[in-house]
């Protein structure tokens, strides 16, 4: 089996994955926010690359949210934005959700292939990803969505705590340079505090989504994208 890497949800879109268990992650905040939002009762998502697709597909359910960013901020005319603590309310319960962010939901719309299984991942649900594909007898390929098709280390530095611990893998040259950033980083938020997109999110007042993103294990869950259906669920393993 092998462990690779996509850095940016652009790069994906230039690739064809097959039979592979796809990791998605976008950990500011797009990821963080989808295992946040099932944990607290939301029973699908339906994650869309722009607001028109989101405003249209919402149409056919009787019980939906809109929700998403543009620029980390929320949409104008949408119920929710992109924050986790946003989604830790009774009011989301049994509810569906159509979302749309600058890089999450764009790097599920970018994977292109056959026979996959796409999983979502972020800080909060690390531990049970990572006991899932322990199992695993497939090549694993992880999706990091960066920021605006560029590189971003909060992304990075989950994908190189997964693969740290999945010593049953051979691991691309890429693959092995996360994994390094990984055993380096004692501390997620110390880590990141520095870097671009950390430092933007602060900027706009959302210092408490960014310390609640960076906590480890918070919800165990796994979480799948089926694309026939469009839509992210739980699942249990």
């Amino acid at each position: 089996m092998k462990i690779d890497v996509f850095l940016t949800a652009e790069e994906v879109k230039q690739k064809e994955i097959s039979n592979s268990n796809v990791i998605v992650i976008d950990v500011l905040r797009a990821t963080s926010v989808m295992v946040t939002a099932i944990a607290h009762g939301v029973s699908k998502i339906y994650p869309y690359e722009s607001i028109e697709e989101v405003r249209e597909a919402s149409l056919t359910s009787s019980c939906c949210i809109l929700c998403g960013e543009r620029k980390g901020l929320k949409i104008e005319g949408f119920d929710y934005g992109n924050s986790p603590l946003e989604y830790q309310t009774e009011k989301i319960k049994n509810r569906e959700m159509f979302m749309t962010t600058t890089n999450g939901t764009r790097a599920l719309s970018n994977i292109k292939g056959k026979n996959n299984k796409i999983w979502i991942a972020s800080f909060l649900n690390i531990s049970t990803v990572l006991s899932f594909l322990e199992k695993e007898e497939k090549d694993c390929i992880i999706v990091c969505a960066g920021t605006e098709n560029h590189f971003s280390l909060d992304d990075a530095l989950c994908a190189g705590m997964i693969i740290e611990k999945l010593s049953n893998y051979e691991k691309t040259d890429i693959a092995l340079a996360l994994e390094q950033i990984a055993k380096t980083s004692i501390n997620v938020k110390e880590s990141l505090k520095n870097t671009k997109h950390y430092r933007y999110l602060k900027s706009i007042g959302l210092e408490k989504d960014l310390e609640f993103c960076c906590h480890l294990n918070t919800y165990p869950l796994l979480l799948e994208y089926k694309r026939e259906t469009n839509s992210i669920f739980a699942v249990t393993k």
